[in-house]
């Protein structure tokens, strides 16, 4: 993703709006794709979701691992799965930085750089509100929702794969998606894919 995905004649401030909107936006779609492995994984394991309690995002992952590591979908997408979801975590701990910091204009920059903000995050230390600041500029939240974007993809080749493997439903696991295609679902839960600015990809 570059500058240029952000309309011309927005304030430095507008646009740092956008990208953490954007952001923000895209994480709740990693999310729909983590909650849809969640429940693949429930049905399989011929358990029930609690519908009384909302997991936070972090719980969630914590079950989808322990319930793919219970379950009968093979090693190799045991595996990457595994490092899917372990992705999605990590991914969400940058998206937090983003969307949870203060972002307050940094004055001391070159009018000839691009604009920056410092960034501040509440600290857990009682004597201080806040920790130090740290100089950013757009282009850290424009990175981090290409690693969204790039990680909701790979939880959707866990999705994809395990909906395949198990697409009736019951019995043992068929095992039978063929080199080809667990070739294919290995490379996007593990990242080794082109993603295109159109949303398109091509396996390495």
């Amino acid at each position: 993703m570059e500058l240029l995905d952000t309309p011309l004649g927005l304030s430095a401030d507008d646009a740092l709006s956008l990208w953490v909107g954007r952001v923000a936006r895209t994480h709740a779609l990693l999310e729909y794709g983590v909650d849809n492995v969640h429940r693949v994984l429930l049905r399989r394991a011929e358990r029930q979701a609690n519908g009384k309690s909302v997991k936070g995002f972090d719980q969630l992952v914590t079950e989808c691992i322990a319930l793919l590591h219970g379950s009968d979908c093979g090693q190799q997408i045991l595996t990457a799965g595994d490092s899917a979801l372990r992705a999605a975590k990590q991914a969400t701990s940058v998206r937090n930085r983003i969307v949870h910091d203060m972002w307050l204009p940094d004055h001391s920059s070159d009018e000839s750089e691009q604009p920056r903000w410092n960034t501040l995050r509440r600290s857990g230390d009682l004597r201080e509100s806040y920790n130090s600041a740290t100089s950013q500029n757009l282009a850290v939240v424009i990175e981090t929702r290409e690693i969204l974007l790039r990680t909701r993809l790979r939880v959707s080749g866990l999705f994809m794969a395990l909906h395949e493997i198990w697409r009736n439903d019951g019995g043992q696991a068929e095992g039978t998606l063929g080199e080809v295609n667990t070739a294919r679902y290995v490379a996007l839960m593990t990242g080794h894919f082109v993603l295109h600015p159109n949303g398109d990809f091509d396996v390495a």
